[in-house]
């Protein structure tokens, strides 16, 4: 990357991707010392952009106005043109030199070619306004968004944008900066609700984005008297107004002077810093969770339903994770569940455990503890503590061992999900690959043959659809060429396609690699047919090579200690 003056994130979404942004943008800030970086976000969220630090300036669009114009239609679709049309020409004057899109939506990638900067990363969009994904960080978030590729990912959402940016240098944690004179309003809201003594100070979120996602207030109400008889705890319930009947039902199951709810009582900053002053978070994968972790308070998660922790677990050192073991889990994040039984497989006991650990251990002590399955069955819960590998990517560590899942050995996951790290980082970071993969056992497991048989499949349709490319650029290069031949070998080219395509969807394993041939495929552009041909070939080239890579990589970790770390 030449040298950078100006920097324009476009993050028009939630509270929480806004936190998960900060590791980038404090990143970014760093290797380009002098730059000015802006954050374009969507008015209702801007306030979240006042404590991460690194951002000179903020660009707030008002998407709500948009919306309300054109429920007018008529005269609102000229007034929703005209903020728009203003929008853009206003980032336009400022002359970004680099810009990072963070949001997949097709509208920012449009923005994007409307702005036309000179280093764009991310989803953009063509001359036809066709979305585009130029940076492989963020094809590779697409490619593992696919439902049925989601367990094979371990690379989370922040070291995927923070690649996709370039950002080699960055904080191993989210950033929030709570102002200081919040703390006075903290000490006031201890005092006035009578728990400002001794014991723990622990909050709890109860609420979460959807219904399926939440755990039952009974479970909550039965982990609050836990905390309080055996930790003597202090308990605030945090949450946003429209969270209050959530909390009050657990009130009404359990109360207790010890307790109290800050629901609808504070703003961000203040939330932040009640946050701050507690030793721990009890919450699922919510905004809350990712406050906490940026104003350097650990967290105890649950990841229910659809919440995969490897996605968009908490991102820093000494976080403790619960991702339940059930077949459907994670389920489809678009699709409600009338019974969530993954809410089953986490007791309350267990929570009051595990809080009590992360309030009484260090994060090196939590990573080296062996949960009994006793305490927490492998077959019901896995348990991870979050730290860093060498590298400085996120990861979860499993401290209650591992099992079967799904019909798979207890390495099947571990094994894919770790080969597809180190495939991914060293294609797309240029980190070298450590695992010695060329030195296997020569026994292998069934699970692994099988992956092995998958892999010569694909190896060999991709050899022959570039015997048929080959072809095809001797046709394109014979000017006597008969269309009908060219015809031909362009239609069984699409049938060695389609091919690939049904691998990938029979072997979920390879679905990921699959999924990133198909994306590369459909991002070539252009007019000249010998060069999309010489193109599509390389492609082809690049899915060989990744597939040889991964059985390599896959037969090296299968072999490893179960539960080493997934």
């Amino acid at each position: 990357m030449s040298k950078v003056k100006k920097i324009l994130v476009v993050a028009i979404t939630r509270l929480g991707d806004m936190l998960q942004a900060s590791p980038t943008i404090v990143g970014l800030k760093e290797q380009h010392p002098g730059a000015e970086l802006t954050v374009a976000i969507e008015k209702s969220f801007a306030s979240i952009c006042k404590g991460i630090p690194g951002i000179d300036d903020v660009f707030e669009i008002d998407l709500n106005y948009v919306c309300q114009c054109l429920a007018r239609e008529r005269e609102g679709l000229v007034d929703a043109y005209r903020y728009l049309d203003n929008a853009v020409e206003e980032l336009r004057r400022r002359d970004y030199d680099f810009v990072l899109n963070m949001s997949s939506s097709g509208y920012t990638a449009l923005l994007l070619r409307m702005l036309n900067v000179r280093d764009m990363r991310g989803w953009v969009s063509d001359e036809e306004g066709n979305r585009l994904i130029l940076d492989p960080w963020a094809m590779l978030f697409s490619a593992f968004v696919y439902h049925s590729n989601r367990d094979y990912n371990s690379i989370n959402l922040v070291d995927i944008f923070r690649c996709a940016a370039g950002v080699t240098k960055h904080p191993r944690t989210l950033m929030y900066n709570v102002p200081p004179e919040t703390n006075d309003f903290v000490d006031t809201f201890l005092a006035e609700n009578g728990i400002d003594g001794d014991g723990p100070l622990i909050a709890i979120q109860v609420g979460a984005s959807q219904g399926k996602r939440q755990w039952s207030p009974p479970r909550f109400a039965h982990l609050a008297r836990l905390l309080i008889e055996k930790l003597n705890a202090r308990l605030v319930f945090t949450g946003s107004g429209s969270e209050e009947p959530i909390v009050s039902s657990v009130f009404k199951i359990y109360n207790h002077p010890r307790m109290v709810s800050a629901v609808g009582k504070t703003d961000l900053s203040q939330l932040g810093a009640i946050l701050k002053r507690c030793e721990t978070l009890v919450t699922g994968d919510t905004g809350t969770m990712h406050l906490s972790v940026a104003v350097g308070t650990p967290v105890v998660a649950l990841f229910l339903a659809s919440a995969l922790c490897f996605e968009t677990g908490p991102y820093s050192s000494g976080n403790i994770v619960l991702q339940p073991q059930i077949t459907c889990n994670p389920c489809n994040p678009n699709l409600p569940c009338s019974r969530p039984d993954c809410h089953e497989q986490i007791s309350p006991e267990l929570l009051c455990e595990l809080v009590k650990l992360r309030t009484e251990k260090s994060n090196s002590e939590l990573l080296e503890m062996e949960l009994s399955r006793e305490k927490a069955d492998p077959a019901q819960v896995a348990v991870f503590v979050t730290t860093f590998d060498e590298d400085g990517f996120c990861r979860f560590q499993q401290v209650n061992g591992a099992s079967a899942r799904n019909g798979f050995s207890d390495r099947y996951f571990d094994a894919a999900r770790e080969s597809y790290r180190s495939l991914w980082k060293s294609e797309f970071a240029s980190v070298p690959i450590r695992e010695a993969i060329d030195r296997w056992s020569t026994e292998s497991s069934p699970e692994a043959l099988q992956v092995s048989g998958s892999v010569r499949s694909v190896i060999e349709l991709t050899h022959e659809a570039q015997r048929l490319l080959d072809q095809l650029c001797h046709l394109i290069q014979d000017d006597k060429s008969p269309p009908y031949l060219l015809g031909a070998t362009s239609e069984a080219i699409s049938t060695v396609e389609r091919s690939i395509e049904d691998l990938g969807l029979s072997n979920a394993i390879l679905g990921a690699a699959i999924r990133m041939f198909i994306m590369e495929k459909e991002n070539l552009r252009g007019d000249d047919p010998l060069f999309l041909a010489l193109e599509t070939k390389r492609i082809y080239d690049t899915l060989s090579r990744r597939c040889d890579l991964f059985n390599k990589l896959y037969r090296f970790h299968s072999q490893e200690p179960q539960g080493s770390y997934s």
